[in-house]
Order: C-alpha cells, then sequence, then structure tokens
C-alpha cells in the first residue's frame, strides 16, 4: 500500500509534541492540524494565514470568541478553546485517529507511528521547539521513507 507523507507528518509532529511535553490526545491533536496545516497553508506566509484564520473565527463565532496564539506557539498553531485550529476547524485525537488508523488501518497505522517515534527520539529538544529546525533536520531527510508497506 502507498502512503502519502500526509499521516506520516501528523505522526511525527505527534510525537513531536509528546516531548515537548503535551499529553496524548493534545498531542495527537497537534499532529493532525500540523499536518493539515502544512497541506493547506504551504505556500501562504504565516502572518497572511493567521489573519485569514482570525476573519474566519470572527465570522464563525460573530467575534464571540478569540483565537490564543500562546497556547500552541512552539508550532505556529491558533488554540480555540484549548485545542489547535487551523484552516476554519478545531482538530482533536479523533481526527488524527480517522487520518492515521481508519484510512490506513491498524498495522499500516502502527509502522507509521513507529517510523515517526523513532525519528523524533533521534531530534535534540531544541530542533524541535524550532518549526524551520524541525522541517530541515527532522521531516525534510525522512519525508520519502516508508512510502510503501
Amino acid at each position: 500500500m502507498k502512503i502519502n507523507r500526509f499521516p506520516k507528518m501528523a505522526a511525527l509532529q505527534k510525537y513531536r509534541a509528546l516531548k515537548l511535553g503535551f499529553d496524548t490526545d493534545t498531542a495527537e491533536a497537534i499532529g493532525i492540524a500540523e499536518a493539515t496545516k502544512y497541506a493547506i497553508f504551504k505556500n501562504l506566509s504565516y502572518k497572511r494565514r493567521v489573519a485569514k484564520e482570525k476573519e474566519e473565527v470572527i465570522k464563525q463565532y460573530k467575534g464571540e470568541k478569540q483565537l490564543d496564539e500562546k497556547t500552541f506557539e512552539i508550532f505556529k498553531l491558533q488554540a480555540l478553546e484549548g485545542m489547535p485550529y487551523v484552516g476554519g476547524r478545531v482538530y482533536t485525537s479523533e481526527d488524527y485517529k480517522r487520518a492515521v488508523f481508519l484510512r490506513f488501518g491498524e498495522e499500516i497505522g502502527n509502522k507509521i507511528e513507529e517510523w515517526a517515534k523513532n525519528i523524533i527520539e533521534n531530534c535534540d529538544e531544541d530542533v524541535l521547539k524550532k518549526e524551520a529546525k524541525f522541517f530541515n533536520e527532522c521531516w525534510k531527510p525522512h519525508r520519502d521513507e516508508l512510502s510503501e508497506v
């Protein structure tokens, strides 16, 4: 079975979040939100994306709720009510499980997670805290591994 980059990025970001001290449910939500962020906004600048997301929140909640920029500051993710917010929606652990396990099955999902866990174990914590360093040193060299199972 061919595995695209999306579930691999989600798993890698999950284990990055776990190593940085987030609980499992939040780490899974961060994982899927980060993968979505890269998929949707890879060609937009950070400031432009943040402005667009703030506009979406104002429209969706009629200005009643505000995005939190501190909760997931390391990941450059906005938060709404304590969970990651990307592309007009809040992400949860269930979204991660759908993308990694339901789509590819338990066996392949476990292989994807094992692959991600091994990479993150060998990444320095300073690299994990910096988006560009993480992308260049942890993601880029490994993103085409585990392409087929």
